[in-house]
């Protein structure tokens, strides 16, 4: 079972600090109010990164599972290490990593990497490839590493289906470490299983840098699957390996970190952690097997933490990004990327979409198949968007009638600061909030006026009648009133005179 989850937070109002309403730990009343999950707005334009022609090493599958897509804003373009599979290797699932660059996201191109011979010929944009053997994994470019040749690394599977860093100056060409990175030890027995044991198996999704965690012992993170046995099923739970650099690792001792078994999963496979804002966003596949035709489906839904290994759902009947319907691309299951990208206009999230005549779980759909029948059906790669802090939102219960968020006592800050408020779905005259400053006992706070904010965004400052400020020297709570159909995100604190 997971870690309890911490059950309050002390709130003071420093410059820097933001809330957002994930955990609700900030809240002490909502009346009227409900939290809800969104779902992300999938792109016009998908699939965005298709599948290749018959003859191309992606011809049936290009897709981010176990892959990565990043915006590098250094270079100033997305750039994507992503999972393809040959037509003409169906059922084998001999999976390797291509490469693709994309100005907006929406249009990618395949350039001609030129490092490996496949059908012959160089003209491909293969950049790791194992002849006969799975040759995929997350990529990561390493802002803790002062080697510029180990700027960029790929974390695959190696011959012994151990997982080995591979580096490269360019992301392009890359060269094996050659020693293990992440070890699958041996059983007790000494065979070397893959399943269901989970202090011996360890499949990872995300790498991650993580500057945001104080400790530097923890300061990277492999995020991904483990599995133990419920009667005949090997369920798969997520789980967490952390450590100062990206070849010592120890496993989290709250692992799994998210498991079926506390929820109403079937199964979790994989999971992708943005550290944001303070907190650890965790998007993860919620699986379940149809009652129809007993096959597997699922969506991605949200878990949050405050310090990266212990998670909590946050309204788990809530989907982030729905699978299709009938006959979509996308209308089986859905994997996310191991990177959520954040851009100054909005949250992206790619995924893998699968088909729902995919037929990879349970075991027994597999048929003759000799490895995975799920291997040959297409999987390509579509993009979902939510606004900045848009995760998920407060709003009224019904859309129409004014509901209210009162927060826990704030310290005061040493120094006069201001108040900027995240939100969404302004409606002149209909959608909007006010605030109200209130006593540390939720009193009214003498003559303190409301005030009114009508335009939305990620950071709108709250400009207070009769040129007032936020109490110094005294705690207090801010009471937030919804209107209509507002979409309250969080809020934060400024250095007064930061301007807009």
């Amino acid at each position: 079972m997971a870690a309890p989850y911490p059950s309050r937070v002390d709130l003071a109002a420093r410059p820097g600090a933001s809330v957002l309403f994930l955990d609700l730990l900030e809240v002490d009343q909502l009346h009227r109010a409900r939290q809800v999950v969104r779902p992300a707005v999938k792109h016009p334009a998908n699939p965005v990164i298709r599948t290749g022609p018959l003859v191309a090493w992606d011809s049936m599958q290009a897709c981010p599972w176990q892959g990565t897509v990043m915006w590098d804003a250094e270079a100033g373009h997305y750039k994507a290490w992503y999972m393809g599979m040959d037509a003409a290797e169906s059922g084998r699932q001999l999976p390797r990593v291509g490469y693709a660059v994309s100005p907006d996201g929406v249009t990618w191109e395949k350039p001609l990497v030129g490092a490996y011979a496949y059908a012959g010929s160089r003209r491909n944009n293969l950049v790791a490839l194992l002849p006969g053997r799975k040759t995929n994994g997350p990529a990561l470019k390493d802002l803790g590493d002062a080697d510029p040749a180990r700027r960029y690394k790929l974390l695959l599977f190696d011959e012994r289906q151990d997982r080995e860093i591979w580096n490269s100056p360019d992301g392009l060409h890359f060269t094996r470490e050659g020693a293990p990175s992440i070890v699958s030890p041996p059983a007790a027995d000494g065979a070397r299983r893959r399943l269901p044991d989970p202090q011996v198996w360890f499949d990872v999704h995300q790498l991650l840098y993580d500057p945001q965690d104080p400790n530097p012992a923890r300061r990277y993170k492999a995020y991904g699957q483990m599995s133990a046995q419920r009667g005949s099923w090997a369920i798969r739970k997520g789980g967490l390996a952390y450590g100062p650099d990206p070849w010592t690792w120890t496993r989290s001792p709250h692992n799994p970190i998210i498991d079926p078994d506390d929820g109403h999963e079937s199964q979790i496979h994989f999971i992708s952690v943005l550290p944001y804002k303070g907190l650890y966003v965790m998007l993860y596949e919620y699986g379940w097997i149809t009652p129809h035709d007993s096959v597997y489906a699922a969506d991605v839904r949200l878990a949050v933490s405050r310090d990266g290994e212990v998670f909590r759902r946050v309204q788990p009947h809530h989907p982030l990004v729905r699978r299709g319907g009938p006959g979509a691309w996308d209308g089986g299951f859905l994997v996310t990327s191991s990177d959520v990208v954040v851009r100054a206009h909005e949250i992206q999230v790619f995924y893998a979409g699968q088909p729902a005549s995919w037929t990879n779980w349970p075991a027994e759909n597999r048929g003759a198949w000799p490895h995975s029948a799920g291997s040959v059906y297409p999987s390509q790669t579509g993009l979902a968007a939510l606004p900045l802090d848009g995760f998920a939102a407060l709003e009224t219960l019904d859309g129409e009638t004014p509901g209210a968020v009162t927060t826990i006592p704030i310290e005061p800050w040493t120094a006069p600061v201001e108040l900027r408020v995240s939100w969404g779905n302004a409606l002149p005259g209909r959608n909007c909030l006010d605030v109200q400053a209130l006593a540390a006992d939720g009193s009214p706070l003498g003559p303190w006026p409301a005030a009114r904010i009508a335009t939305d965004g990620s950071d709108v400052p709250v400009v207070w009648p009769d040129g007032r400020a936020l109490p110094a020297g005294r705690r207090f709570r801010l009471r937030f009133g919804i209107h209509g159909g507002a979409r309250l995100f969080g809020f934060g604190f400024a250095a007064a005179g930061r301007g807009a």
